[in-house]
């Protein structure tokens, strides 16, 4: 295959290659969705996907120049890619999961071309570029946005931490240059930029499991408010830091076991639920289901629900007006 016949059917092939790639962003992003919560898709991504084709010349200079391929065209596995850009190196795993999916095998044939673990274990004295790289290739009878995809179609999918992105993006320029990467000191400090990188994402995952730890009895809390709104008053359930910020707030006047007391509050002040319906269209915090905690501490602790009320006094008229409950001064 000659440069001009490679360039000739890429052109003609690059709307298939676009619609793959929309394709599998489309599908892994939903799949997020269902698992994170819709709202939490952009702050679990760091880094917006977009899917890129490569350039003509870039392509040209890759499959005939810096690599030598028995068949050019269909060798060059990354003509289209992208990259998902998360936090934690646990956070890559979840990306892992929905790739190699069971389900999503209708769609693709994944395999792993690179595996940072796969190669921390392998060498574990070197510390070296660390990303995990799929290449999903088309299976027969897709389409999406009204495009046929080809089946073997490929695509590039890079799945890395904020801080293998960093690097990633710090040390590009140098992956062709191999006397410079060669060169001690050169080899040296992107050596301890990767150590660096790995001990910080060590204490990152410690930290996120220290706090989750600590914040659990608060989102247990959060989970049962959560589950009765939805429940009992609308679907559309505000999730806006309001809500911990009273739960924070309130957290030391709750009993020991505060799960049964609340739930057993709550089903027997069924009659709140028809005011918070009207009052959510009109105040923003009976959308948000911490209210209903506000509801059981006005009940048990009025004197220190009203001293300790962090928001508009409004709204807390309105909680003890409907229970009936004198407000204290």
């Amino acid at each position: 295959m000659t440069e001009q016949e490679f360039l000739k059917r890429w052109e003609q092939e690059k709307p298939v290659y676009q619609a793959w790639a929309d394709f599998i962003k489309y599908t892994i992003e939903q799949t997020l969705k269902t698992s994170i919560a819709p709202t939490q898709l952009d702050y679990f991504l760091k880094v917006p996907v977009k899917p890129r084709l490569k350039l003509d010349s870039t392509l040209v200079d890759k499959a005939f120049y810096r690599k030598q391929y028995a068949n050019p065209y269909d060798d060059v596995t990354d003509k289209v890619g992208m990259r998902f850009v998360v936090l934690l190196t646990s956070d890559i795993k979840k990306v892992c999961q929905i790739i190699e999916a069971p389900e999503n095998k209708l769609f693709w044939d994944a395999s792993k071309d690179r595996d940072y673990e796969a190669e921390r274990l392998e060498k574990p004295l070197e510390f070296s570029y660390q990303s995990v790289h799929f290449v999903l290739r088309a299976t027969k009878g897709n389409k999406f946005s009204g495009i046929e995809i080809l089946e073997n179609t490929s695509c590039e999918v890079q799945i890395r931490t904020l801080l293998q992105h960093a690097h990633s993006e710090l040390t590009h320029d140098t992956l062709y240059k191999p006397k410079t990467v060669a060169q001690p000191g050169v080899k040296r400090t992107v050596a301890k930029s990767m150590a660096l990188i790995e001990a910080t994402d060590e204490f990152f995952e410690q930290a996120m499991q220290d706090i989750a730890k600590a914040i659990k009895p608060q989102n247990d809390i959060l989970d049962l408010l959560k589950d009765r709104y939805q429940a009992n008053i609308h679907q559309n359930v505000g999730e806006e830091p309001s809500n911990q910020l009273l739960v924070d707030t309130y957290f030391e006047l709750l009993p020991e076991n505060p799960i049964a007391d609340i739930s057993a509050f709550l089903d027997k002040v069924g009659y709140i639920y028809p005011k918070i319906k009207q009052y959510r269209e009109i105040r923003h915090i009976f959308s948000q289901p911490a209210i209903l905690l506000i509801y059981y501490l006005a009940s048990h602790s009025p004197a220190r629900t009203v001293e300790m009320w962090p928001l508009d006094r409004d709204d807390l008229n309105l909680v003890f007006s409907d229970l009936g409950i004198k407000l204290p001064d």
